[in-house]
């Protein structure tokens, strides 16, 4: 390109200092030199900004002194940005030479992108974990299907992000990354993985054994709270009498299970506590909800035909049964 644009890659860390050498210079160390890295640091308890200080001089830091939760962070390190792109970026990451060049091609050479993504391979480069993922018509990932969003690497115009609202800052963690590309996609945009663009991740969804299927309170409650303040801020009045009875009856079935199986904390502290905190929150998601059914471009009908129509949840139970989880129920934002 005769003119480089420039490229601001906001990067969040919370006790990553062991990832971010290596992440840092491979985006130094790139083809594409027309950038500003913006670490966000949520309160690292382990040295991380004086390495960065001491080390980079050239890198700002924005010390936020306590965990903001990912979309607060990347929210406040784009008002520090001055590219014409924004790039969020995973700290446990390292990108491939030509990343970020391949990136500013994709949203130059093609106006209707709104969203770039890229392809995401384990550190050792051996097997590649995602091009983008699904996602059913509930809000939740889903594990084969056409790519509905993109994670660990957005790459969004500085425009966009400020027309569609940025991340929603009551997302604190699990789901912000969906909820920014169903706007994308309700503005009139496309979310897309860029050709050639590729990127290495430490990846904690990818585990040697896959019998066994455990996850957290902690992640299960912030999944069933953010995804349902997105379907209610993000689907029609009429898709909504559609889509809550079903999404409820799925809830309803889990609960049940959970309750037969002794694990009322579950109950209490996912799913009651998610309903709780939707309650708490509900002015807020209608505030939401009315910019962006008001400024939408694209109708539900061409948003669900890009989702999938079975419960990626369901699915996941019917392959691996009922989960087992840490039960701590930590939800402080620390």
């Amino acid at each position: 390109m005769n003119n480089p644009l420039l490229v601001s890659i906001i990067i969040i860390n919370y006790n990553g200092n062991k990832y971010l050498k290596g992440c840092f210079d491979s985006l130094l160390n790139g083809s594409y030199k027309q950038i500003e890295i913006i670490l966000v640091d949520n309160g690292s308890s382990d040295g991380s900004i004086e390495f960065v200080r001491e080390n980079y001089k050239n890198i700002r830091v924005i010390d936020n002194k306590a965990n903001l939760g990912l979309a607060a962070a990347s929210n406040s390190g784009r008002s520090e940005a001055g590219g014409k792109y924004l790039f969020f970026f995973n700290n446990d990451t390292i990108a491939d030479k030509d990343l970020i060049a391949n990136l500013v091609a994709a949203l130059e050479s093609d106006g209707s992108i709104g969203i770039a993504g890229c392809s995401t391979y384990t550190y050792s480069g051996k097997s590649l974990i995602n091009r983008g993922v699904a996602c059913d018509i509930f809000g939740y990932p889903y594990g084969s299907g056409e790519p509905f969003y993109v994670d660990a690497g957005i790459f969004i115009s500085a425009q966009l992000f400020d027309a569609i609202g940025g991340f929603d800052e009551k997302m604190f963690l699990y789901g912000e990354d969906r909820d920014i590309c169903w706007r994308a996609w309700l503005y009139g945009f496309k979310v897309s993985v860029a050709d050639n663009a590729k990127f290495y991740h430490d990846s904690a969804c990818i585990t040697d054994n896959l019998s066994e299927y455990r996850t957290s309170i902690n992640k299960r409650y912030w999944s069933e709270f953010n995804a349902l303040r997105s379907i209610l801020k993000n689907y029609s009045l009429p898709a909504l009498f559609f889509i809550l009875p079903a999404f409820f009856t799925i809830n309803l079935a889990e609960i049940f299970l959970f309750l037969l199986k002794g694990k009322a904390v579950v109950v209490r502290n996912t799913y009651l506590k998610s309903y709780i905190d939707n309650m708490k929150y509900f002015k807020d998601t209608l505030r939401l909800r009315s910019k962006i059914q008001k400024e939408r471009k694209v109708s539900d009908i061409s948003i669900i035909g890009r989702m999938c129509k079975a419960s990626g949840k369901v699915k996941l139970f019917l392959n691996m049964g009922v989960p087992e989880f840490n039960e701590q129920t930590k939800y402080s934002k620390t």
